[in-house]
């Protein structure tokens, strides 16, 4: 890859090409996921684009108020909140590397604020859901058992799909229940199932037949590893058959499913954030309170003062005077 000499690079002459150039190098060298390089390629693209057009023809020539006009010109197309976030953080991410590696002199993104958006939480799987769904798979056939249990599987790790379909033989440590994962960013965790997804799981495998350790777990009809787009459609077409009118139902869906579940059994968000392979905590904060509802409908069985009966001063009807 040719890359141009940082030590003769001078702020004020930076261009655009170099400037992404080296800012993918940099994403590329801290094992950034596939997935995530080209959401950066996209939206950087997309902000250069409207800079040049707005006469910032280099780097240094950007000031916070094209970076305000870019997001408000995202959100004047029809971009949803969460979309125009997530330029937001990936402009921060880019100009935060250019200033830390001394390639601009300031950072505009220092001074635009963060867009306000609503935070509404998708809508996870129920139990109800979750039993329709598996209704709907005719496990006779082949592929069908491998989705049952594929979607069980889903369902008691909180599993990404890409995650999963990842996972080779080998990976699966049957005598602590657990299986080796390698998630974003190259990061490999270990997540446990359980004994109804281990029953699920050695149905496959049998029915799979004979494979080495390194071979992949979910494979189609001809012995490749699966594909997620094809999970995902097949997970439209159990959902049309259960009668599930939820357009958002998705593999991902089974993720929400399980960090709940796990947290009204009595999961601790720490073991969850773990278990998810989240670096912080902030995103599992979106699922404890998720269980607000849960906690208003207990409240309703549980208030202390209700339980305690008539209080003293308390009358049961009042006439206004």
């Amino acid at each position: 890859m040719d890359v141009p000499g940082i030590v003769a690079l001078k702020p004020e002459a930076l261009t655009w090409d170099t400037a992404l150039r080296l800012f993918l190098l940099r994403c590329r060298s801290q094992n950034v996921a596939k997935g995530t390089l080209a959401l950066y390629t996209w939206h950087l693209g997309g902000m250069r684009a409207f800079l040049e057009a707005q006469g910032a023809l280099l780097p240094a020539q950007t000031a916070p108020a094209h970076l305000r006009g870019h997001l408000e010109a995202r959100r004047a197309r029809g971009n949803k909140p969460t979309t125009v976030d997530c330029v937001y953080r990936i402009m921060r991410t880019f100009w935060a590397f250019l200033h830390r590696d001394g390639l601009v002199l300031v950072d505009p993104m220092t001074k635009v604020e963060r867009p306000r958006r609503e935070r509404r939480f998708a809508k996870p799987v129920t139990e109800e859901q979750l039993k329709l769904l598996l209704d709907a798979i005719d496990t006779e056939d082949v592929l069908g058992q491998r989705d049952h249990a594929l979607m069980l599987f889903l369902a008691d790790t909180g599993l990404r799909i890409s995650e999963a379909l990842s996972l080779r033989l080998g990976d699966l440590e049957w005598a602590s229940g657990s299986a080796v994962v390698l998630g974003k960013g190259g990061k490999e965790r270990r997540v446990a199932f359980g004994q109804v997804a281990r029953k699920a799981l050695t149905a496959w495998i049998q029915r799979r037949g004979a494979a080495e350790a390194k071979d992949p777990l979910w494979v189609n009809r001809y012995g490749d590893r699966m594909r997620r787009d094809n999970f995902r459609q097949r997970m439209k077409v159990y959902s049309k058959r259960a009668g599930i009118a939820a357009p958002r139902l998705s593999p991902h869906a089974l993720r929400h499913f399980f960090a709940l579940a796990f947290l009204k059994n009595g999961g601790d968000a720490m073991s969850l954030q773990k278990l998810l392979g989240h670096s912080s905590l902030e995103m599992v904060r979106n699922y404890v309170n998720m269980t607000d509802d849960e906690a208003i409908a207990r409240h309703r069985s549980a208030s202390p003062l209700d339980k305690m009966g008539p209080l003293p001063g308390e009358r049961r009807r009042v006439r206004l005077k």
